[in-house]
């Protein structure tokens, strides 16, 4: 398994032929067969644990919505293309920490704007 690959499968959910699943790590492992611990090893060696990946400065949720609402009118080969996109995307943001604090700041302000308004 290549780390794109694993990437696809367990933050995106999508096959090796391009097609989109709503999968859990316990999916992922048993479509592997391997463990959820064996999982989680390899998703370590490729630097894509869940807690380097949700750590880092990547909107990956955007990007899982937008995987999974493009499935559904557009072909396997563009699919393929978005998520080839996304993962150098998110392999270029690898090594810049998400600032938690900076979030929840700008998120306090947007919602005292949204009361105000």
């Amino acid at each position: 398994m290549e780390p794109f690959e694993l990437f696809c499968l367990y933050y995106l959910g999508l096959t090796l032929k391009g097609e989109y699943q709503f999968v859990n790590a316990n999916q992922v492992a048993r479509h592997l067969n391997w463990t959820v611990a064996e999982l989680m090893q390899t998703l370590s060696k490729f630097q894509l644990h869940p807690d380097t990946v949700l750590n880092t400065d990547f909107p990956l949720a955007r990007h899982q919505v937008d995987i999974q609402i493009a499935s559904e009118r557009e072909g396997p080969a563009s699919i393929h293309g978005r998520a080839e996109r996304i993962f150098r995307e998110f392999r270029a943001s690898a090594g810049k920490r998400r600032d938690w604090i900076k979030e929840i700041e700008e998120e306090k302000r947007q919602d005292r704007s949204r009361r105000k308004a």
